[in-house]
């Protein structure tokens, strides 16, 4: 367990990359392919248009220590859908940081954000296990900057992009709680991510997220 291998949510990342028929800014051309396609804590609360569509959504209750936060450092875009796609991959990334400290690979948290069976699918319940494997949990503070929502080229789609700070964050033992001391060996502390978004065929006005990627050490990232 050292300081490389946190937060484990970008140790996958790359490999996963890998797994898509595209990548970047890409990303929709491969969701084109694919066929088909209690509420979050009060530190993520949807934009005012954002909760007006998706209020009525019964929605996994996320709550988290006191000594681990995550910063969404962004104002939410004016058209309705982008706002609420993205609000849902903010609550997507909110979700798998909570299966982690529920020591949870199987979630239900992440699983109401993702389609099912995905690459997003598989890449969360991925990362929690490998917090599992390793018997940690995080603390500090993660910084997200710099969000942009555009639409994908398939109908009903969208791809989020975002800066994303790891250079606060630590890893902690899940039973103890003690700070786990290690390397910096893990290289910039700053990534982009993108995440591609499909609208829910059961549920109205929730967005789910289809695929996952991102880049460590993105310069539009750098100092973010």
């Amino acid at each position: 367990m050292n300081r490389r291998t946190l937060p484990a949510l970008t140790a996958l990342a790359t490999a996963t990359t890998l797994l898509l028929t595209a990548c970047g800014g890409e990303s929709p051309q491969a969701d084109e392919k694919i066929p088909g396609a209690g509420e979050s804590s009060a530190e993520a609360s949807a934009s005012a248009s954002g909760e007006s569509e998706a209020e009525n959504i019964d929605r996994p209750k996320m709550t988290f220590p006191k000594d681990f936060d995550m910063k969404f450092n962004w104002d939410d875009p004016s058209d309705p859908d982008s706002a609420t796609a993205l609000n849902d991959a903010k609550n997507y990334v909110r979700s798998v940081y909570f299966g982690i400290f529920e020591q949870d690979p199987e979630s239900s948290a992440y699983k109401f954000y993702v389609e099912p069976m995905s690459q997003a699918h598989t890449y969360a319940r991925d990362q929690i296990q490998q917090y599992v494997d390793g018997g940690w949990v995080l603390g500090g503070k993660i910084a997200y900057s710099k969000a942009e929502v555009t639409d994908g080229k398939a109908q009903g789609t969208k791809v989020v992009n975002y800066c994303y700070d790891e250079s606060q964050v630590y890893g902690k033992d899940a039973k103890t709680g003690k700070k786990v001391d290690g390397g910096s060996d893990a290289g910039s502390p700053h990534l982009s991510f993108t995440l591609v978004m499909k609208e829910s065929d059961a549920v109205d006005n929730l967005w789910l997220v289809h695929n996952v990627e991102s880049e460590r050490g993105a310069a539009q990232c750098v100092g973010s």
